[in-house]
């Protein structure tokens, strides 16, 4: 279960139509360290705030990410 704490890896979904390598450097942001789960109305999908190694802070969906083992 993901929480604020986790240590995760993004996973992009894997698509035919839109090349992620092209925009989203995985190896450089993984892992990285859940801040806190953000709370939006008018979702029922859970994201969380994220600050990866590359020092980077984004918002991901909760479908993108899984545990770092």
């Amino acid at each position: 279960m993901i929480k604020a704490g986790s240590l995760v890896r993004y996973m992009p979904n894997p698509s035919s139509t839109f090349k992620w390598g092209t925009f989203v450097n995985v190896e450089a942001r993984n892992p990285g360290i859940v801040i806190e789960e953000v709370d939006k109305k008018g979702t029922t999908t859970r994201r969380y705030k994220i600050r990866w190694r590359d020092g980077k802070i984004t918002e991901e969906w909760i479908s993108y990410l899984e545990i770092y083992e």
